[in-house]
């Protein structure tokens, strides 16, 4: 079985993450999406919410997994087996970053395979942090997030505010 691994904060997940997936689905027979921590970065959706989004997206998609981890994602992916890990690229910012981090994957974990996806044109713009953005100042976010979690990410946003 052909598995990689798609890993993030996904804080929150984009129709650019959703992009990544399906076109992963295309390609493996499965797909983990790892829901990490980056310590650069303070997110606004706790773990659970985050966890509880993608899997709203993939109810229906037994080839998808969310799992989290904390750590090194080359650890991660040696604890599971998995060899392919797949990034992501809106730009040449974040193909300097993923190839950055490519190389201290492959330093590791030798067996590494990094594979990078190129978003769509129309999704070049769309990032987590301008979308968490466009949360805490109440605007819509459907056209940036899979449908089936705007509500719910407004929802805790709201609760974690004690709206």
């Amino acid at each position: 079985m052909k598995t990689c691994v798609f890993a993030g904060t996904f804080d929150p997940f984009t129709n650019g993450h959703a992009y990544v997936v399906e076109k992963c689905l295309e390609m493996f027979d499965k797909v983990i999406i790892a829901v990490g921590v980056n310590i650069d970065k303070t997110p606004l959706f706790n773990e659970e919410q985050r966890v509880n989004a993608i899997k709203k997206i993939y109810s229906d998609e037994s080839r998808v997994e969310v799992l989290t981890y904390d750590g090194m994602l080359a650890d991660f992916m040696k604890q599971k087996g998995v060899k392919v890990t797949v990034r992501g690229i809106r730009n040449q910012d974040d193909y300097k970053y993923e190839t950055t981090m490519a190389h201290y994957n492959q330093d590791m974990y030798p067996e590494i395979i990094t594979v990078y996806i190129p978003t769509p044109v129309e999704l070049t713009y769309v990032s987590s942090s301008a979308i968490r953005n466009i949360l805490e100042l109440n605007g819509e976010i459907k056209e940036y997030v899979p449908h089936a979690i705007a509500d719910y990410l407004k929802e805790c946003l709201k609760e974690s505010k004690g709206k």
